[in-house]
């Protein structure tokens, strides 16, 4: 291929807002899509560079996948084995399984599947890991086992059927992408289905320019001009609350494609991106995405919040970046003298030895045995909340009720609710009453009202909440019209309280149930760090404050909700009194993880107030 300079000038456009965008800057909001910009850069060269070796007869699937080791491991390795010391320096026991399960997913490129399964991208919880940004090398990697081999296949078949799989197959992705981002954010943004549309895209420019010159002249000008803006655009304009990628990324995406489809070398943005500032960024970009991650992360874990000192590490970033593009990633793309069996070789056992030491480190639950026995029982209680909180509550979910002559009762919200639930059985309570649950998010409205509440709800969410639906559910319809209660929990948005008169007036009227509605609870915020920095001996007897959002939820439910139908949780939970609830139980047990969601033994500590609450309702 004859060099473009502008191509890696466009690497740098790519790079740097993903940078400032995982360093925090509020401007660089939108600078994730810089991962969308590489996909179809890569898209363009890989598959021009499989044209040529193709219409040649000089395709070899061993050679392409010898190029992707060189190009991508040894620098990927090496970064890798750098987080290592860190890590069993700065993380807690779970943040080091964890990190152990990322060394073993990273190497099989299978990441994205780890970190999707993890949740969120957006937020604290993804800042802190260290190798969260590999997903979107896992996504690549994926595409190219599959990608060569029908490139080879389609071409040898006439370029009109390989034009229109590719298309077929590019359609079929975008609808995916833009399905699944509205019906859960996170499936669509990990996962490959909703992002191979963004590397077909580089494809089918490389398809393109194999065959034209390119837009050369006031066309070209015009084109890469706007392909600019359109990455710009999306930099600056987009944010965490941004339907992506769907069709959105098509803002980014097609802004690249434009630019690689402009050929004209005299227009301004080919000026700029091909000048020596553009291009030696540019150069080194594959370093600077691998290592900027992991040093903002272990900054976070050593207590530096906000976007200050990943800015003061830029230095150090570029020239660990410069360092690995140097001395790790030139010398062995290059040096022809490693063969192709020792590239493969080495890959192996280097893979090998990280997913070893991610299989120690997990099996030895992040070698927690290093703290008090008493730490360890806290550790653990955060690290099996979720199998204890959902369990039982989702085996509920539209569970019939029998002739058992117990109340017949319908559960319905959110995680809040499933603590609600695990409270009630704690109490014994399904002794007086049998269950059916209704999962309701908290941003869709626990609600039944017959309005329109997509003002309420977030565009990222509003698909997931019309395919979940509330207490207007069809398989709820029937259980409903059995049941004598409807209790409603939930963590509480303003504009959900607001509806819930209306909504118990429908449920009355509908069904002829009776509607109870329960407050908020909370106990101060916290984290496992914030519990294992309580001295042990003074947790029985630690008090703080709920937090304060969850004080004026309480208060305006109780201006809003009819006193009849509201049991509060707030006070009662806190012993009376909320500027002083308790954190843990009498033998040091931890009640909540994060404040608002309970543990075990916070679920069986509280199970007694919460018998003494309903049992005293009439």
């Amino acid at each position: 291929m004859k060099y473009r300079a502008e191509i890696d000038g466009l690497r740098t456009i790519a790079i740097l807002p993903v940078i400032l965008f995982h360093a925090g800057l509020s401007v660089f909001q939108g600078g994730y899509v810089g991962v969308d910009i590489f996909f179809v850069i890569s898209g363009y060269l890989i598959t021009s560079i499989l044209l040529r070796e193709i219409g040649k007869n000089d395709f070899s699937i061993l050679r392409f996948y010898e190029r992707r080791i060189r190009r991508v491991l040894p620098a990927l390795f090496v970064m890798m084995a750098a987080t290592v010391p860190p890590a069993f320096l700065l993380l807690l026991p779970n943040e080091l399984t964890a990190y152990g399960k990322s060394l073993i997913a990273v190497p099989a490129f299978v990441s994205n599947f780890l970190f999707w399964s993890e949740r969120g991208y957006f937020g604290a919880a993804a800042e802190l890991k260290p190798l969260v940004h590999t997903w979107s090398l896992a996504v690549e990697e994926q595409f190219y086992i599959f990608f060569p081999p029908l490139l080879a296949f389609l071409a040898a078949r006439g370029r009109g059927l390989l034009r229109a799989v590719l298309v077929v197959l590019f359609l079929i992705s975008l609808a995916a992408s833009w399905y699944l981002t509205r019906l859960h954010f996170e499936t669509g943004f990990y996962l490959p289905f909703s992002r191979i549309w963004e590397l077909l895209t580089g494809a089918f420019c490389a398809l393109f320019l194999a065959r034209n010159p390119g837009f050369a002249g006031t066309a070209g000008t015009a084109l890469s001009g706007l392909g600019l803006a359109l990455i710009v655009y999306a930099i600056l304009a987009f944010s965490n609350s941004t339907v992506f990628p769907g069709v959105a990324a098509l803002v980014p995406v097609m802004g690249t494609a434009m630019i690689i489809l402009s050929r004209a070398e005299g227009n301004l943005v080919h000026r700029l991106l091909s000048t020596k500032a553009f291009v030696a960024i540019g150069l080194i970009s594959y370093s600077l995405y691998l290592w900027h991650q992991p040093i903002f992360a272990w900054l976070r874990h050593m207590g530096y919040e906000g976007y200050a000192a990943p800015l003061a590490s830029l230095p150090l970033v570029f020239l660990m970046s410069w360092l690995s593009y140097r001395f790790v990633e030139t010398p062995i793309r290059r040096n022809r003298a490693i063969s192709r069996k020792r590239i493969f070789t080495a890959a192996a056992l280097g893979s090998a030895a990280f997913m070893a030491i991610g299989a120690v480190i997990v099996l030895n639950r992040g070698f927690e045995n290093r703290y008090d026995p008493r730490d360890i029982a806290i550790m653990r209680q955060f690290s099996t909340i979720s199998a204890y909180s959902e369990t039982r509550y989702n085996a509920a979910q539209f569970r019939p009720f029998d002739a058992s002559g117990r109340r017949k009762v319908v559960i319905a919200g959110d995680s809040h609710a499933r603590d609600f639930y695990n409270m009630l059985l704690e109490a014994g309570l399904d002794d007086r009453y049998q269950f059916s649950t209704k999962r309701i998010n908290a941003e869709c409205g626990n609600l039944f009202v017959n309005r329109d509440l997509s003002q309420y709800i977030s565009a990222l969410r509003e698909e997931r909440c019309r395919v979940m639906g509330r207490l207007d559910n069809p398989q709820m319809q029937a259980i409903l019209e059995q049941a004598d209660e409807v209790w409603l929990d939930a963590r509480w948005f303003d504009w959900v309280v607001d509806l819930l008169p209306e909504t118990i007036v429908n449920l009355e009227k509908t069904y002829g149930v009776k509607v109870r509605v329960f407050g908020p609870k909370h106990f101060g915020n916290t984290s496992l760090s914030d519990a294992l920095d309580i001295p042990i001996d003074e947790r029985p007897g630690y008090r703080q404050p709920a937090d304060p959002y969850f004080v004026d939820i309480n208060e305006h439910m109780r201006r809003v909700v009819p006193a009849p139908y509201l049991t509060e949780l707030l006070d009662p939970f806190c012993q009376g009194d909320h500027t002083a609830c308790r954190l843990f139980t009498d033998d040091g047990s931890i009640v909540t993880i994060d404040g608002g969601h309970l543990t075990e033994a916070g679920a069986k500590f509280l199970a007694p107030t919460l018998r003494q609450l309903i049992e005293d309702t009439p």
